[in-house]
């Protein structure tokens, strides 16, 4: 076979946004990465991205067994034919100079590439479903680094494993993570252990991942291999479902696309490994046209030009489950995703989708549009367009105002659907949680209430910042994780207060920002609710339009327990009459 050539990644200024193909793939083929580890230390790494792949598909990450060829092994480990049929993106991990050695370099290497790829280096992928696989000398490498960084994989394939110290194991039962209470493992983790020899070294191994996922005591018999299912359990925000497998054998006859499909159908499909608190939050749901997503496509006007000619083929998807009685008037949440995130993935991510399911309402999910500008992080450049955010400022020649897609929106959802359009709201995480705040501030009519999360401010993107409209009153239920990153200090600090002020100011609220302390577990607040320190705002009559909900242990994530709380506590309290923009609580006029 002739040696495959991997080719370069194009600049990041050659790339061009298309209007009517507006969230494609753009790259395609086999491609080389050089991956920053530190200083002095560059290793290199494969990306194969199959033609018709789209944002946030499934990752598989391989570790390539020393003395092969990269794309030789690619092929014949059957990952290309898979990537190919299910359209998966491949990153392959390659030896320095033809061999894996030191274990804790490795895993800087494998770490560091894992932190690359979730910055979408010319593709984009979702860092919730990325999944390790090690073949031969690789196998080792890779569980050594998933088991200290166990947050970087949905589920692992350790084919040619060797087992575990008891050194290893006890250390990791000993070692606490970020969450405290909590040991390096005990944290779940999906995964298909493949060895010649069935010693003590793998049975500590196999025993160590049993523990950690809950396995039943009997397993199941999967073409000579066994699998234990998890036991029934765990919560809305953290689900049951890592697998366990053996196959007794060696890697080497493991190889091809049955195989490859199997282990993926048996420990990765439908896994996702959530932010959350810091070690992320397991679940797994199926696949969203099976439960009956709808996907729409428009050509929606972007807001540059003053004939609407500046048009983009804009998405969304639309879920009524079961549960919704369409007979009559559903209620309507809209949920936003964050920069990078997509569509197709926030209905489960934030568990809206679940929320939606148990209460019997509807959801749309729309895409955020797309820039196309250099982007500089984590050493590499990279272009903005793999990671689709909201604009909520005014359009420019190749950026749209995502307030008139909204508006687009609004109006459609009567026109196909029996929606409630008393009962419309808005949540969204991150990126969507500015977008969030926004339709509370610039499209106060269109929602009886919104409840932004991980965001306190309203990221405009393009433009100068557009003065709040004030037609009507509008609820805000905002959440803020205190170990995330990127918003420290809760709501106390400078955007947090002017948030506030002005909800605070404009409907007459009591008490000031300054009446609760932020930022310190809940010592003055309105009430504690297990790691969520509640802070109430509310009318003379003792209406709250304003709640800021700060939760302990949370990073920058949005989880099933806050979309329910959402739903339960603060939208289904509110509606708005649509002619009117009259807001009711509880049924009874809001006066200020």
């Amino acid at each position: 076979m002739e040696k495959m050539m991997a080719k370069q990644l194009p600049d990041s200024d050659s790339l061009v946004v298309d209007p009517k193909d507006y969230y494609r793939q753009v790259l395609h083929g086999y491609y080389n990465f050089d991956c920053f580890v530190k200083e002095g230390v560059i290793r290199t790494a494969k990306f194969y991205i199959p033609e018709g792949t789209v944002y946030n598909q499934p990752t598989i990450f391989i570790t390539i067994p020393g003395g092969e060829d990269t794309y030789d092994f690619l092929v014949k480990s059957g990952w290309k034919q898979m990537a190919d049929e299910k359209k998966l993106h491949i990153v392959m991990m390659e030896p320095k100079d033809g061999a894996w050695g030191d274990a804790e370099e490795e895993a800087e290497y494998i770490s560091a590439l894992n932190t690359d790829v979730s910055f979408r280096p010319f593709f984009c992928a979702f860092p919730g479903n990325f999944y390790g696989f090690g073949y031969g000398d690789a196998a080792d490498v890779l569980a050594k680094q998933a088991r200290c960084f166990v947050r970087c994989w949905a589920a692992l394939g350790l084919i040619g494993s060797k087992g575990m110290t008891e050194e290893e194991k006890k250390g990791l039962e000993s070692t606490e993570t970020k969450v405290p209470g909590v040991m390096a493992s005990q944290v779940q983790m999906p995964v298909w252990i493949v060895s010649e020899d069935e010693d003590d070294a793998l049975l500590r191994e196999l025993d160590y991942y049993k523990n950690a996922d809950h396995s039943s005591a009997a397993a199941r018999q999967v073409d000579g291999a066994q699998v234990w299912d998890p036991t029934e359990g765990g919560t809305i925000d953290e689900h049951y479902c890592a697998r366990v497998a053996f196959d007794r054998r060696g890697w080497r006859d493991c190889l091809g696309y049955d195989y490859c499909e199997k282990v993926y159908n048996e420990i990765c499909a439908g896994v996702y490994r959530y932010p959350g608190y810091a070690n992320g939050a397991l679940r797994k749901n199926a696949d969203i046209r099976e439960r009956g997503f709808k996907l729409y496509t428009a050509d929606v006007a972007g807001g540059y030009r003053e004939d609407g000619s500046d048009t983009y083929r804009r998405l969304w998807w639309v879920y009524v489950p079961e549960t919704a009685d369409q007979t009559k008037p559903m209620s309507a949440v809209f949920v936003f995703h964050g920069a990078g995130g997509s569509a197709d993935e926030i209905a489960d991510r934030s568990g809206w989708a679940y929320v939606a399911e148990k209460y019997g309402f509807m959801i749309i999910c729309p895409q955020a549009s797309v820039p196309n500008r250099k982007r500089e992080v984590s050493d590499m450049v990279t272009n903005e367009m793999f990671r689709a955010m909201w604009n909520t400022g005014a359009a420019q020649e190749k950026r749209p105002d995502d307030l008139l897609f909204i508006d687009y929106l609004y109006k459609w959802l009567p026109e196909h659907y029996n929606v409630d359009l008393s009962r419309v709201y808005a949540s969204g995480q991150s990126s969507g949680g500015m977008m969030s705040w926004a339709c509370a501030a610039l499209r106060p009519d269109y929602f009886a209430a919104t409840a932004p999360v991980s965001a306190k401010d309203i990221d405009i993107e393009t433009g100068k910042p557009r003065p709040y409209v004030e037609s009507s009153i509008i609820p805000v239920m905002a959440n803020l994780g205190l170990m995330d990153n990127g918003f420290k200090g809760g709501f106390g600090d400078e955007k947090g207060k002017a948030l506030a002020d002005h909800w605070i100011e404009t409907y007459k609220l009591a008490p000031a920002w300054d009446g609760y302390t932020y930022n310190d577990g809940g010592k003055n607040c309105s009430f504690k609710k297990g790691e969520f320190a509640n802070f109430i705002f509310s009318t003379k009559a003792g209406v709250p339009l304003l709640r800021l909900v700060e939760n302990d242990l949370k990073t920058h994530a949005i989880m099933p327990t806050e979309c329910e709380m959402a739903w339960t506590e603060w939208f289904t309290k509110f509606s708005k009459d649509p002619d009117t923009k009259e807001l009711y609580y509880e049924g009874n006029k809001v006066e200020i």
